[in-house]
C-alpha cells in the first residue's frame, strides 16, 4: 500500500436492469399520481360544498329569510368594483327576493384576501355584512371578522348597517364625511372591509 494508488473497480450496471428499474419507478409514479388525482377530486368537491354552505349561511345573515337569484358578473361590473381600489375584487352577485343585492367581494387584508358578502337594500343602504372566509391575524384582524366593538362600542361591521355609500359618498376609515372607525390594531383589516363595502355599493348602484 506504501505510496501505491489504490485502484477502484468500476461498477458495471446491466442496461437491462436499469431499464427494468426505470420502468418500475415510472409505474410507481403513475400510481401515486392517479391516487393523488382521486384524493384531490374528492377533497375539491368537499371543499367546494363547504364553501357553498358558508356562502348560503352568509347570504342569510345579510338578508334573513330571503331567496337569492344569481346575477351575471360582467367585465364592466368587475372594473367598477375595482374603481376605488383594484384589490377590491368581485366574486358573485345575488338579487334578493326582498329587494336589493347580496354581493360577494374579495378585498385584500393584512394576510391576503377576505371573502365578504355585503347586503345592499333597495334604498342603497347596507343591510348587513358577513365575512365568509379570511386568513387575518388571530386576535387582531380576526376581531374585525367577529364584529367586535370599536372604540365607540359599536360592532365594526354593524357600523355600516343602515348607511349608504351611494352618490359618491364612499365610506372612509377614521376620518371623512362618511366615516367608520377601525378597531385599534386592526386598521388594515377594517380598511379592507371598507373597500369591499364600497365596491359592493358601486356595483349595487349601477345595477339599480
Amino acid at each position: 500500500m506504501s505510496g501505491e494508488a489504490v485502484k477502484k473497480e468500476k461498477v458495471q450496471l446491466d442496461p437491462k436492469y436499469l431499464l427494468k428499474l426505470a420502468g418500475i419507478l415510472t409505474v410507481i409514479c403513475a400510481i401515486v399520481a392517479a391516487l393523488l388525482g382521486v384524493v384531490n377530486g374528492v377533497t375539491a368537491d368537499r371543499i367546494a360544498e363547504l364553501q357553498a354552505q358558508k356562502q348560503q349561511a352568509a347570504l342569510q345573515v345579510v338578508f334573513p329569510g330571503a331567496e337569492f337569484t344569481p346575477v351575471d358578473v360582467t367585465d364592466d361590473l368587475v372594473a367598477l368594483a375595482g374603481q376605488e381600489n383594484a384589490e377590491s375584487g368581485l366574486e358573485a352577485i345575488f338579487a334578493a327576493s326582498t329587494g336589493g343585492y347580496a354581493i360577494e367581494v374579495t378585498p385584500t387584508g393584512f394576510n391576503g384576501r377576505l371573502n365578504v358578502i355585503v347586503g345592499i337594500d333597495a334604498e342603497g343602504n347596507v343591510a348587513g355584512i358577513s365575512v365568509v372566509s379570511h386568513s387575518e391575524t388571530a386576535g387582531i384582524g380576526t376581531e374585525v371578522a367577529k364584529n367586535k366593538p370599536n372604540k365607540n362600542g359599536v360592532g365594526v361591521l354593524d357600523q355600516f348597517t343602515g348607511r349608504s355609500a351611494f352618490g359618491g359618498s364612499l365610506f372612509t376609515v377614521n376620518s371623512g364625511s362618511n366615516q367608520v372607525d377601525a378597531i385599534s390594531g386592526a386598521t388594515i383589516t377594517t380598511k379592507a372591509i371598507t373597500r369591499g363595502v364600497n365596491a359592493a355599493s358601486l356595483v349595487a348602484e349601477q345595477l339599480g
